[in-house]
């Protein structure tokens, strides 16, 4: 939940890959990976800006309710948003 923690104090807006399959019991999945940009501060004190880096990390596993028709896709997408609270922040969605 840390990591999340940083996704709510990204710089700018934050991307996300999603990617969907269906399982051996004929279950339909979705996992969403979120990519950002994070200030890390310097190691020295007289350093004026931070260092910047680039972060990716699984934000949410979920099963999706039904087939893979855009309004279910766009439903499980919405409600990993909403668990990790950054809506406001997104920038780009890819489907693999």
């Amino acid at each position: 939940m840390r990591k999340l923690m940083h996704l709510q104090k990204s710089l700018g807006k934050i991307s996300f890959m999603a990617d969907v399959w269906t399982d051996t019991n004929r279950k339909p999945f979705m996992g969403v990976t979120a990519h950002w940009i994070e200030a890390q501060p310097q190691a020295q004190k007289n350093a004026q800006r931070p260092q910047l880096a680039l972060r990716a990390d699984l934000v949410g596993f979920v099963h999706i309710p039904g087939r893979h028709t855009g309004g279910h896709l766009a439903h499980a997408f919405l409600h990993v948003l909403d668990r990790i609270n950054i809506t406001e922040k997104v920038y780009f969605l890819s489907f693999l």
